[in-house]
């Protein structure tokens, strides 16, 4: 397409200029081109990062072939403002307007320009009111999408869907009953009426948005803005975070595209949003109006780059207080009372000692009922042909229901296969079978029987697991609020982790510290009646760490300030000078504001009054002393100090929130990424604190959310590598009850204060400006049962076998193996990794991911447990033991008269790729041979095989085997 330049042709070397990427021409007439107004130059005067050169890239291509929608994913920090005004001044040359969630972020576009060079003055093209747009308008969501405060129709539409619900419910029997109910509550009760009128008035809002009909809802100053920038001929979109776009905003700037004119939209964000719950048509219209991900920015990227700050992630671990653990055993002990009276005989028999049902097969409980539902292989609707097909149906039953029958010593029917090695129930917590198990016996039982003592035990089963966080309703389980849950998540343990980690963390950086500890809530209006005597409106909360903070010495000399979005609390001994500067500030910026002092306890309030004062101001201003150091720990909720809050000196991050969405979680991390100008070393510690109570059934809930967080969260390991998901925390946390956390805790934890002293040395990890791959690959990483000091069997001198040269001489016998066979492009190679926890770490370099793809699987299956493998092979080692006489002798010398012996180390499988066909097989042995130890591969479905197999299966001692992503 040739380029038709509307503005000054730029001399090559200017500043930011990249020669290769020219600027992009619309797809329409020369006429039309030549009379419209002549866009400005508008030059940025800095570099473009490598990211942000790509996507520009990307985007030219992208709007050369006809292309007007660009998704963009970059993380906090990466340069999502320059990048769009880059596009905006040097692409499109277009009108534009930008949209952001919030003011603070609108200020920052509007702020940015002034990285750009232009002859014109700023205020001449960049605006933020909406009446007044110009060549570059910075608006909020907000702008453009209120809602009309009165409309007759949509009060009329929410009166007749209110009186539809009362139908329902069976409230009223027919409109009249319903008019009249609701007029009295609107002259009667005025303030309830509006509350709930104003709840069905969003149904339909939402309702009408959804069918199309957004504009006509629309606020009429909202509506004039839109015609205004229709009116300036917009041609481009910028909308920042747009994951918010899921929702009422979306459906109005989806609908308002035509009346702009269908721009080009941009849409920027640090992570996709969150689609669980969400309407369907909602995040159709979504994924239609944005499109695939056009381009995505890893964190690791950037920080590799040098443009984020590298961090490591941590975790302190807590018991709940006694009062807590006494809530939680009495939580525990009522569902396992349950448990055992389901299971008791005779339970679902009558109360005058008579079965529940004249049918003499009728089951006593649920024990019975299990068997004889395998047995039967009964499925709600009917009998299923063979195992295979019930389980089939209802795979998580098939498992559960066995593993309940083994729990409790009881047989399998006979056509009912036994447990796999990675089945067993003693490896799994009972909430993971109970659940699926006392949920089909309640909905496939319990509630269909016609006797009034099933279905009072269907009730309180209900309940009881309601308390556990986990809802039986009529098609299946789901999760809940938990009254334990709610405990584990805000125990006081957690609030007093902080003073260990503050004290480590002064301890490392002294007066440079910047803490920042975020929490869900200033004061929580959620505390249930049932938790009324173990928990307060603040427990949990940042009030509460705020004043725990004051009780200790140590980080009482932080001169901790809490900032809400109602509340200033500071330490009384920095009242004085906080007040002095705070003034001086709102002065400097002709802001009129008047401030005023409380004094609270050991702590004062500071309170604000005056046109001017308003969050977005306060946050400012606090932010900036925060920086300044009169206070070095900050403590907020996450909905003030989330999105678009900016403070680059952040250096302690304290995650106490219970937040585990990708969106949610990437905004609260991002906070500690931002580079420290007066700190080039710098190193954020991101800290979550766990609560664990692992002898109760719901004790790891915590510790699942932890999990959860960090799920699609990347970080440095050991090794150097940046691992995806908590492993890369600790190599222990992968399992879901992670090995030995239980009674480790006060190790992990003292292991994690050593690693936050090890800022350097984690720094140096991250191998910031080395080249790399930009890419994601999957590893595997294994853990190996303990056993006696074994030595090679195919060397000439026996050489001791270490977890390390175990797994990577294993990694040689795979690859030789595909390479052999065509599978594997020639001279491939290994990297193998040791961690802490005793984990080896294997994966292939410069992989494709076909390649990639077949290594990982089968060294997964030569490591870990033998599922049904086709071929297996032995593993045998020399053990050294000693004689009559080296017993004797001093063991410098007494080694030399030792005796050695082979043995059978561990049965392996090979590789299933490798195992179709009996060439392939002797291909792998003949490597296996060369590289592990001698043996002969054998057919493992039938005679000597199948037999080899069940013993090592008796045998036990596997390694523990974890998938791994790991970017490179």
């Amino acid at each position: 397409m040739p380029v038709i330049q509307t503005h000054r042709p730029r001399p090559s070397g200017t500043p930011g200029f990249d020669e290769s990427i020219e600027p992009y021409s619309p797809n329409r007439e020369v006429e039309d081109l030549l009379n419209e107004p002549v866009f400005p130059s508008i030059v940025f005067a800095g570099q473009l990062r490598p990211s942000q050169r790509a996507v520009v890239r990307i985007a030219k291509q992208q709007l050369e072939t006809g292309h007007r929608r660009l998704h963009i994913v970059a993380p906090p920090g990466s340069g999502k403002t320059v990048l769009g005004l880059y596009l905006w001044a040097e692409l499109v040359r277009q009108p534009c307007v930008v949209f952001s969630p919030n003011s603070a972020i609108q200020s920052q576009w509007a702020a940015r320009t002034d990285l750009f060079e232009t002859s014109n003055e700023r205020s001449q093209f960049v605006s933020t009111d909406p009446e007044r747009p110009k060549l570059l308008t910075s608006l909020t969501y907000q702008s453009v999408t209120l809602p009309a405060r009165q409309l007759e129709e949509v009060d009329g539409q929410a009166i007749v869907i209110w009186a539809e619900h009362l139908m329902e419910q069976q409230q009223v029997e027919s409109p009249e009953e319903a008019e009249v109910w609701i007029e009295d509550l609107r002259v009667n009760n005025p303030e309830y009426f509006e509350r709930q009128l104003g709840g069905y008035k969003k149904k339909v809002r939402d309702e009408t948005a959804r069918s199309g009909d957004s504009m006509t809802l629309l606020h009429p100053s909202s509506r004039a803005t839109l015609e205004r920038l229709a009116d300036q001929n917009v041609g481009l979109i910028i909308l920042d975070e747009c994951h918010h776009l899921l929702g009422h905003w979306g459906r109005v700037l989806s609908d308002a595209l035509p009346l702009l004119g269908h721009p080009i939209v941009i849409g920027l964000t640090a992570t996709p949003p969150d689609r669980d719950g969400k309407d369907e048509r909602d995040v159709t219209r979504y994924d239609e109006f944005f499109g695939e991900v056009d381009f995505e920015v890893p964190v690791p990227a950037v920080v590799k780059d040098g443009y984020l700050a590298p961090y490591q992630d941590l975790a302190y671990f807590v018991r709940p207080t006694h009062s807590e653990l006494q809530f939680i055993a009495s939580a525990d002990q009522r569902l396992n009372d349950l448990v055992e009276e389901v299971c008791s005989p005779g339970f679902l028999m009558t109360e005058s000692g008579t079965r529940s049902d004249s049918t003499a097969m009728q089951p006593e409980n649920i024990t019975q009922w299990i068997t004889k539902t395998l047995t039967d292989l009964q499925l709600p609707t009917g009998v299923a042909r063979d195992w295979r097909s019930f389980a089939r149906r209802d795979p998580m039953f098939g498992l559960a229901s066995r593993q309940f029958l083994v729990s409790r010593g009881l047989p399998l029917p006979d056509h009912v296969p036994h447990l796999g090695p990675d089945e067993s129930c003693t490896a799994t917590p009972a909430m993971e079978y109970w659940v699926p198990v006392i949920d089909r016996f309640v909905r496939h039982f319990l509630r269909r029987s016609p006797q009034e003592n099933h279905q009072r035990v269907a009730k309180q089963l209900t309940q009881s697991l309601r308390t556990l966080g986990v809802q039986i309703t009529d098609t299946g389980t789901r999760p809940c609020v938990s009254p334990v849950g709610r405990v584990l998540a805000y125990s006081k343990s957690k609030t007093e982790a902080l003073i260990p980690i503050l004290a480590a963390e002064r301890a490392n950086l002294g007066d440079s510290i910047r803490a920042v500890v975020i929490a869900d809530f200033e004061r929580s209006s959620a505390v249930t009646a049932q938790l009324k005597n173990l928990m307060d409106d603040e427990t949990g909360g940042a009030i509460a760490a705020f004043k725990t903070l004051l009780t200790d010495p140590g980080t009482d000399l932080l001169e901790p300030v809490l900032l809400t979005g109602s509340t200033i609390l500071v330490d009384d001994e920095i009242e004085a000078e906080f007040l002095r500067r705070s003034r001086e500030w709102l002065v400097a910026r002709s802001l009129q504001v008047e401030l005023e002092s409380r004094n609270v306890a050991d702590f004062h309030q500071i309170v604000g009054s005056g046109s001017d004062w308003a969050p977005r101001v306060y946050v400012e201003m606090v932010t900036e002393i925060f920086q300044a150091g009169l206070t070095r720990c900050l403590i907020g909720t996450r909905g003030l100090l989330g999105e678009g809050w900016d403070a680059n000196r952040i250096n302690v991050l304290i995650d106490l929130t219970t937040v585990t969405t990708s969106m949610s979680i990437n905004q609260l991390r991002g906070r500690s990424f931002r580079l420290d100008p007066g700190w080039g070393e710098k190193l954020a510690n991101n800290w979550d604190v766990v609560c664990l109570a692992p002898e109760f059934s719901k004790g790891f809930d915590d510790y699942q959310r932890f999990k959860n967080k960090h799920r699609n969260l990347f970080g440095v390991t050991d090794d150097g590598a940046i691992e995806k998901g908590v492993g890369h925390v600790h190599p222990a946390f992968t399992e879901i009850k992670p090995e030995g956390l239980e009674s480790s805790v006060t190790v992990f934890n003292a292991e994690m204060i050593g690693r936050s002293k090890r800022r350097n040395h984690v720094r140096d990890l991250w191998k910031i400006g080395q080249p790399f791959l930009a890419q994601t690959i999957d590893a595997v990483e294994a853990r190996y049962a303990g056993s006696q000091p074994a030595f090679s069997s195919v060397t000439r001198s026996p050489i001791l076998w270490t977890d390390h040269s175990l797994t990577s001489a294993i990694a040689e016998t795979v690859i030789a193996s595909f390479t052999e066979l065509g599978f594997f492009r020639p001279d491939l190679e290994h990297r193998t990794g040791e961690l802490s926890g005793g984990y080896i770490r294997v994966f292939l370099k410069s992989a494709n991911s076909g390649e990639n793809r077949l290594f990982t699987t089968a060294m997964k299956q030569v490591l870990g447990a033998l599922d049904r493998p086709r071929y297996v092979i032995p593993r045998n080692v020399i053990r050294r033991y000693d004689t009559w006489l080296s017993g004797f002798l001093p063991e410098i010398v007494g080694r030399y008269f030792q005796k050695n012996r082979t043995e059978l180390a561990m049965l392996h499988a090979v590789p299933s790729e490798l195992a179709k066909n009996k060439s392939d097989v002797l291909v792998f042995q003949k490597h296996w041979n060369r590289w592990v130890s001698p043996g002969d591969a054998v057919y493992a479905h039938r005679g000597e095989g199948e037999r080899m197999v069940q013993e090592a299966n008796e045998k036990g001692s596997r390694a523990i085997v974890h998938d791994k992503q790991l970017f490179l």
